[in-house]
């Protein structure tokens, strides 16, 4: 049984990492919007695409506004 515990303690730092990267593009996308696909869209692709989701908003999908 410990053994089991052992693997929890592993698993919640990479499940927090997680559920805040998505916290944070979840609002990058709704403050700054996005550069080629609607928001609506890249909030399912955030949501439901596990850890790459998120890293593809971040590189291809946010507005960068050239000042």
């Amino acid at each position: 049984m410990e053994s089991g515990m052992e693997y929890i303690v592993l698993i919640i730092p990479l499940v927090l990492l997680e559920l805040s990267l998505k916290i944070f593009c979840i609002v990058k996308l709704f403050k700054e919007g996005s550069a080629n696909l609607s928001k609506g869209l890249w909030l399912v692709i955030i949501l439901l695409v596990n850890l790459f989701g998120p890293i593809l908003f971040l590189t291809v999908g946010r507005r960068r506004d050239v000042y």
